[in-house]
């Protein structure tokens, strides 16, 4: 077995070898790499020098398609007729908070230049979907910043199973998520599932600690002191900077994610003056071949 797959830490890396992929143009073959590290090794890889860099953003969103549907399905994001399967991670002049500092619910966080919280995209079902894979292709880096910070999800459940077994038992009931931001046309703003489960022989987990306590204003539920304790615990793990690796994306560099293991997040940053230049990462979610779109 693979020495990654139980869990890792920001130690268990040397250097950005041990998770990095040469592109290869034969993309089946690429495929097959980046399914084995994404199952049965660290849960991410880094593909490197995907030719992106002359083409445009246009170029860049159908070379991603192409390389990355071996892997998988590809699932559209957007809502009603503004809907990709390539999504652009570019500031937008979005704001995750309103004008008096309040979280701003129904924002797209990925359209601005700030920090995004660890958190893993499935557990807001975005656009109806519960993606396995999540794949960044940056076309354009910014000025400075906009490093992609990663966590691994089993590592978490280890540390909380040692120190907050109480916690974690609630962690492994149903919690509610809003996701004002990711609804499709007529469905629930809010959906519901555990932080961890066991799934298929595997752990899985679901997190967004915002997005979780901003549910219970939507519930009208009471955030108990349990869920308050449990979500304290989760979040001082989260929070522990020996967990946490950070990655730049280079232009050219593709970072793909299991979503199901994996928690990502990003630090703020700064962009380039023109607009040609201003950082532009592509996001493309995927479900495994073999498992329905929604399941």
């Amino acid at each position: 077995m693979n020495e990654y797959a139980t869990g890792w830490q920001r130690r268990s890396f040397t250097g950005s070898a041990a998770f990095s992929l040469a592109y290869d143009p034969d993309h089946p073959r690429l495929a097959g790499q980046l399914r084995d590290r994404l199952l049965h090794g660290a849960g991410f890889a880094l593909v490197t020098g995907v030719p992106v860099q002359e083409g445009t953003t246009a170029d860049a969103q159908r070379l991603g398609e192409s390389m990355l549907s071996p892997l998988g399905e590809l699932l559209p994001q957007g809502r009603d007729t503004d809907r990709t399967l390539g999504w652009l991670v570019q500031d937008e002049g979005v704001s995750a908070y309103t004008d008096d500092r309040r979280f701003h619910e129904s924002a797209y966080t990925s359209k601005s230049r700030g920090y995004l919280q660890l958190h893993n995209d499935r557990a807001v079902t975005p656009f109806g979907h519960e993606p396995d894979f999540i794949a960044l292709l940056a076309h354009r880096r910014a000025l400075r910043g906009g490093a992609s910070v990663l966590v691994d999800g089993l590592t978490v459940h280890h540390i909380l199973s040692e120190q907050h077994p109480r916690e974690l038992g609630l962690l492994h009931s149903p919690f509610a998520f809003d996701r004002r931001h990711v609804t499709p046309p007529g469905q629930n703003p809010v959906v519901h599932g555990p932080v961890f489960e066991q799934m298929d022989g595997r752990l899985r987990l679901r997190c967004n600690t915002t997005r979780m306590r901003t549910a219970f204003e939507l519930t009208g539920d009471q955030l108990t002191p349990d869920h308050r304790a449990a979500l304290a615990a989760l979040t001082q793990v989260l929070a522990r900077p020996d967990l946490a690796i950070t990655i730049e994306l280079d232009e050219g560099d593709c970072l793909v994610i299991d979503d199901r293991r994996i928690l990502h997040g990003r630090t703020t940053y700064q962009d380039h003056p023109e607009p040609a230049r201003r950082r532009c990462l592509v996001r493309i979610m995927l479900k495994q071949h073999g498992t329905p779109p929604n399941a």
